[in-house]
């Protein structure tokens, strides 16, 4: 009687090392599930920094294209010159300058820095054929040429964004008040 009883207990003793297995199997799984999900959210968030820099650029640059179109801006450029954003100060209302360049007001408005920018008067032209026909000869238009690059992060993480646009400024011929003014990518 004792002989099978051994039998038994040894039996037993199998089954216990291959649940030990089977546990160490599943909780093997188990781990490289969670450290899949926890590296694919490193990954993502990451991945979010990056757009956030680029959006960061992207603001700071429609700032800066936005900002030149500023009628005293405009207004105030010799035909064929060009107003550096980066280094030009703004002028006051009387002329004079006001210690402060435009590229400090464009950065202080929203994240992101500009590193560059002009203003280019391009010069007098003739309505388009369908404007004309809409508004008369009675206006005319000038063009500006807007250049602007803005960076946004540091390190690895820096982003720079590089604009060129056109504003199109629609006036009356006698007394040269800005009617409309619109921009273009």
């Amino acid at each position: 009687m004792k002989l099978t009883t051994l039998q038994k207990n040894n039996r037993q003793k199998g089954m216990a090392l291959i649940l030990a297995i089977a546990l160490l199997a599943v909780l093997s799984i188990l781990g490289a599930v969670v450290m899949r999900v926890s590296l694919r959210g490193l990954v993502d968030s990451s991945a979010r920094t990056y757009t956030q820099s680029d959006q960061q650029a992207l603001y700071a640059a429609d700032r800066a294209v936005e900002y030149s179109m500023n009628r005293d801006l405009i207004i105030n450029l010799v035909q064929s010159s060009t107003a550096d954003l980066g280094t030009d100060e703004v002028t006051q209302a009387n002329g004079s300058g006001s210690g402060v360049t435009h590229k400090t007001v464009i950065d202080l408005s929203g994240p992101g820095e500009l590193v560059s920018g002009t203003v280019t008067d391009v010069g007098p032209r003739s309505l388009p054929p369908a404007m004309a026909a809409m508004h008369g000869s009675e206006f005319g238009a000038n063009l500006y040429h807007i250049s602007v690059e803005t960076k946004a992060g540091t390190g690895v993480l820096e982003r720079s964004t590089h604009v060129d646009a056109s504003i199109v400024r629609l006036f009356k011929m006698d007394d040269d008040q800005i009617f409309r003014t619109s921009g273009g990518g």
